[in-house]
Parts: C-alpha cells; structure tokens; sequence
C-alpha cells in the first residue's frame, strides 16, 4: 500500500503515507490525534462561518479539522509540495471537505519560484537548505490578498520552516486589512527563533502562549523565557484579544494572588470530593495537610480549578501554585508533592518542571525509598478517574510512569523517556496508548513484533483497530 487511511480521534479521516518514517503517520498511529496541543485550542475557538489560513498545511492535522470547524466558512490551506498535497487532496474528498481550499504555494515576502528542498518526512520541507527538492510557485500574503479579496481572516497558522520572517515582510498589506489570531512556529528541533515574537510585536500584537491545562491564552513579556516544550506561540492585536479575554480563551494581565481562609477551605473540600480521596483516609492524621506551604499550595491549585471564578485570577493562582510547590519540592521533596508539582506544572505549562517531577518520582520508586505520607494529586489526569482498586501502590506507580512516557517526549518517534513500555503495556490501568508505542518502537527499528490482543480490540481510545488487525504496518504482525 502506497498510503494509509487512519481515522483521529475527533473523528477527522486523514490519508498519511504507509511509512513509519512518516512523523504524521508515526504520530497518529500512536496518539490519534497530532501531538501538538494547540489543536485542542481551535476546536473550542474555531466557529462556523470564520475564514482561516494554513501555511505549512502538510497533510492537514491542522487543516482538516479546521475545515469541519468553520463550516460553511472557509479554510485556505497553502502546501506546495506535491506528494503531502496529493495526500491532503484524498483527504479532503475522504471528509467531503468543500470548503478546504487547497493552494499549491508555498508563501514568502514576494512572488518566484524557487526550490522546495524535501525533508526526510514531509514536516520537514523547506525553501532554506540545500538537497533534492521541487520547483514550486513562491507567493505573498499581499498577492494573495489581492488576487482572493479576503474580507475577514480569523485565524492563521504559519509553520514554514524557518520562512516565517519573510511571510510576515510580505504581509504588510495584508496586516493593514486583518487582525487574525495567529500562531506561529518558535521552536524547530532546538532552535528557538528569537526574532518572530519581535517581528509580531512591531506589527502591533501581543504574544501569548497556550496552556496546557485548559483551552486558555496567557500573555508572553519580551525576554521571557520560554518553556523547553513550548513550540508555538500566538499572536493577537488588542481588539482580538479583548475579545478572546471576553470569551474565556485569554487573560490579558495576571493580577497579584495568595491564598486565605476561604481559599484553603474550598480546597480541602475540593480534594476530598475527588473519587480517589477516600485513599487518604489511611494516612497520618486523616489525610489533613499540616504544612502550611504544601495547603497554600492546593488552595491555589483549588482556586485555578473553580470555574465560577475569574479567570485572571485562575491563571495566577496556577502561577502561585507552581512557584510555591517548585520551591517547597526544592527543599523537601516527597512522592506526595511531587505528584502534585507535576500535575500542576503541566497544567500551567511549565513541562520541562513537570519532567524533572516525574523522573524523580521513578527515581524514588524504582528505589523505594519513597512513602505517600500526604495527600496529593494524581500526576496523570486521566488518573483523577481511574479507580485505585485495592492496589494503591500499583495504581500510583502506573499512572506516574505513564504520565512520564507521555511527557517527557512530543512522541515516541523522538525519543524514550526510559520506561520499559514492554511491560508497563501489560499493566492495569494503563492506556492503549503506551500499547501503541511499544509496537511502533518496535517497528520503526526495524524489529518483527507482534500486535497484542489489546490492539486487535476496539476501544474508545482505539478507533484504529482495523489497521492494527490487518498487519499493514510495516514489521507489525496481527498475530492470532
């Protein structure tokens, strides 16, 4: 087979090629979804009617949920590579996508043609490098504003590879007409290119970037230092983002936050509502927090979770939780907190802490010389509803060593995190997910491996099975 049709989570059908060196397939195969949480963002933002750009479409993980998304309205997705764009082109017809308008352009600060140097996967193409490549047509934002007569544009995506810059110097024209939400690329492998938010920023936005926790926009200072994690940024002019602040999607400023009374109350009230609580009942005194520290920090994890509240004040209470925790782990780690810093520390996106968190978890766990003397937070949040059984110890394990394969890497395909997914596949709770990269590691090296039953049965976080049971990926057998 010369490529594959693999169904995403949300439903979207997405034709990739049959190849594990593919980073979409890879990607899909594994996650069923792209990796990159900002699709989790558009689909809250994204309404029916809105206009929307994709530069860099590839083979349309952003495109084509977009497309659905903004129905009747439109989706101009510019891919000038052939082989991704044929791709894109099936898809479309596979998601009876009219409204998915399909350039065959790459984009830059004026109109040529030039050479598109081909990747080693199609994510990769690019007009900066050296090496077998394609002729394609070069355009603008300005020419393309003025052949298309865009009217309103609420939204782009620009991933370019390294071509950002030059988009934006031939989009002056384009700018003077629109004040879309934008989200570009900042980081490619790891290079984080310094000079875009500057660019943004000149043409009169404000830079934000996207929490991982909730569909939320918090505002980026110059000179900040970004999260290892962080790959994308967006952009916003002030009149975009007072609306987006109106609609829950942005904080425009973080006030000053601590905690009180009232806010130490709802938490301890809070926690012992979750369905994993009764847990603490075994612990020293009750499962009560005694350090002061350690409460302030949930009651500013409980205020970030109270939807009643607002928002900015959400925001900085998350602010105040993972500055206090990090600190207090510092000094006086345990499993306890540090399954709590973890899951607060994604949520605010401060991944690379979150990272560190659960590595020193494993570390003490693989030990053992670590008690849960507290209580805390299940560092995965899938876990808030997973049953512990009558195995606490097994159920806490799992979760933290799953949280950290699903963590410390965008994807299995870049790397391992150093957990041993043959057998933490085999365990309970564990999601098909880890199944799924166990094999793909597997695969990709080359490895005959077998699919297990697991994934050979369909399940609502396996939506793939028939493509796991017919053995069409490369090395994978479907077995019995």
């Amino acid at each position: 087979m010369s490529d594959l049709i693999l169904r995403m989570a949300d439903g979207t059908h997405i034709a990739v090629p049959a190849s594990l060196d593919s980073i979409t397939t890879y990607v899909i195969l594994e996650q069923e979804r792209w990796f990159e949480k900002e699709t989790a963002f558009l689909a809250g933002f994204l309404k029916p009617g809105m206009t929307a750009i994709d530069i860099g479409a590839n083979l349309g993980v952003y495109s084509l949920p977009m497309a659905r998304l903004v129905s009747p309205g439109d989706v101009f997705a510019y891919e000038p590579a052939s082989e991704p764009r044929g791709l894109l082109a099936r898809s479309k017809e596979l998601n009876k996508a009219a409204n998915l308008q399909l350039v065959p352009v790459a984009l830059s600060d004026r109109a040529r043609e030039g050479t598109l140097v081909l990747g080693a996967s199609s994510e990769l193409n690019t007009l900066d490098g050296t090496g077998p490549g394609e002729r394609v047509a070069i355009s603008s934002l300005d020419a393309e504003q003025e052949a298309r007569g865009w009217r309103t544009i609420d939204f782009m995506k620009i991933d370019a590879e390294g071509e950002e810059e030059r988009i934006l110097a031939g989009a002056s024209h384009f700018f003077a007409n629109h004040a879309p939400l934008a989200m570009f690329e900042v980081k490619a492998g790891a290079k984080i290119n310094e000079n875009l938010p500057a660019a943004f920023r000149a043409l009169g936005f404000g830079i934000y970037r996207l929490l991982d926790g909730a569909p939320v926009l918090v505002p980026v200072a110059p000179g900040e230092a970004l999260d290892p994690y962080e790959l994308n940024l967006f952009a916003a002019r002030p009149e975009r983002a007072a609306a987006l602040a109106r609609d829950g999607f942005l904080v425009e400023s973080v006030p000053a936050w601590a905690p009180d009374d009232d806010a130490r109350t709802r938490a301890a009230i809070f926690l012992k509502a979750q369905p994993f609580a009764p847990i603490f009942a075994a612990l020293p005194d009750g499962g009560d927090v005694k350090d002061p520290t350690y409460r302030d920090t949930l009651a500013a994890y409980a205020t970030w979770r109270t939807d009643g509240l607002a928002l900015p004040a959400r925001f900085a209470a998350l602010n105040f939780a993972s500055d206090t925790l990090t600190a207090l782990c510092q000094k006086q780690a345990s499993l306890s907190r540090l399954s709590t810093l973890a899951r607060i520390t994604w949520e605010a996106s401060r991944r690379g802490i979150a990272v560190n968190a659960l590595r020193l978890m494993a570390d003490m766990l693989q030990r053992g010389n670590g008690q849960i003397m507290e209580p805390f937070w299940p560092a995965n949040p899938r876990f808030d509803t997973v049953s512990p059984g009558a195995n606490i110890v097994e159920w806490f394990v799992i979760g933290a060593l799953e949280r950290l394969e699903l963590t410390s890497t965008f994807s299995s395909r870049f790397g391992g995190s150093g957990v041993d997914l043959g057998w933490l596949a085999k365990q309970p709770h564990v999601s098909a997910e880890i199944a799924r990269r166990w094999v793909l590691q597997h695969a990709r090296a080359g490895q005959t491996i077998e699919v297990p039953p697991r994934l050979r049965t369909p399940g609502p976080d396996h939506v793939n099975v028939e493509v796991w049971r017919r053995g069409t990926l490369p090395n994978a057998t479907s077995g019995r």
